[in-house]
């Protein structure tokens, strides 16, 4: 089933892809909208924002690792035998420098924390470019595609969230240009997109495939904000839990699958799965609760306290002779 359409199930790093381009849209939309906070309160709310959940998810691997040794065999799978290393601590806290093994997935937000710190430059490029916004997409892809060959990982990935920005720039024109498109345009644009996103399954052979799932993803990003049906679909009762519960899934999931993994040996992947994604959604909603949550809240007061500081400080300098 790898090689087959059927592989979106599990289409894991393609998914990856689509929330680069995702988060590019919607951290520049308030900006380009003129509606975001200023930078001082952005940098802090953002911050606050990424840093605790992650390192509540930390403590809770660490905790988990400890209950539940991670020690490789010649029975168990080659990835499940890599979290069998060191910890690294400051690393994996820090997320720039990118994550060691006790909670993997984090790798993706090396990526996340450094677009968000270079959004502003970000939003400068995206204005600046203004109605050759189709050009500077097709360049991201085509960096992609060239990067993925042979340039460094940050080539490949921080261009996906420009290609957000580039969405979130022109959503008005997009929206407009969705009204003109049929039934029969939009699933088309939509079968593409879910094609184009398993490119190196389907099309193995092709250089830079990395570039095509990138364009599926902006696709598939089209879809869900200029096609009702996409947008009704994505106001479903469980997909609007499972959207605003995506963040603590992402960084409990991985420590649970490795620790039944690891103390049960099982080697079934259904068999853990069935074991795993109920014992997940647990955790998750456990720890959205009690630690996403008051984090976003925090992180909202924040934001408002670093946006008056801001304000004041301004004021003051305008009412200096």
């Amino acid at each position: 089933m790898t090689y087959t359409p059927v592989h979106l199930i599990w289409a894991g790093k393609e998914a990856v892809y689509v929330f680069f381009i995702l988060s590019g849209f919607v951290l520049a939309l308030p900006v380009v909208n003129n509606s975001g906070p200023k930078w001082p309160a952005y940098f802090s709310k953002r911050l606050v924002r990424i840093y605790l959940p992650v390192w509540a998810s930390l403590v809770f691997a660490l905790a988990l690792a400890d209950a539940i040794p991670r020690e490789a065999s010649s029975g168990l799978s080659p990835w499940l035998n890599m979290h069998d290393e060191a910890t690294r601590w400051f690393s994996d806290a820090l997320l720039l420098s990118g994550p060691g093994s006790l909670n993997s997935p984090l790798w993706s937000l090396q990526w996340e924390m450094i677009f968000s710190l270079l959004l502003p430059l970000y939003i400068f490029v995206a204005i600046r470019i203004n109605r050759a916004w189709l050009a500077g997409v097709f360049s991201l892809l085509v960096l992609i595609a060239l990067a993925s060959e042979r340039l460094p990982a940050f080539a490949v990935y921080l261009p996906m969230f420009g290609i957000g920005v580039m969405l979130a720039a022109r959503v008005q024109l997009l929206r407009v240009t969705g009204r003109r498109v049929g039934s029969w345009g939009w699933a088309g644009i939509t079968a593409a997109s879910l094609v184009l996103l398993c490119a190196q399954w389907l099309f193995p052979q092709l250089p830079g495939f990395i570039a095509l799932s990138a364009a599926g993803g902006a696709l598939l990003i089209f879809a869900c904000i200029a096609w009702r049906p996409t947008e009704a679909l994505g106001k479903n009762r469980i997909l609007q839990w499972l959207g605003t519960r995506s963040f603590s899934l992402y960084l409990v999931h991985e420590p649970i699958v490795v620790s039944i993994g690891f103390a049960s040996h099982i080697t079934n992947p259904f068999l853990i799965a069935a074991l795993a994604i109920p014992l997940s959604l647990v955790a998750t909603e456990i720890f959205y609760r009690f630690i996403e949550r008051p984090s976003l809240l925090l992180a909202g007061r924040v934001g408002r306290l670093m946006g008056r500081m801001g304000s004041r400080k301004q004021d003051l300098m305008m009412a200096q002779p």
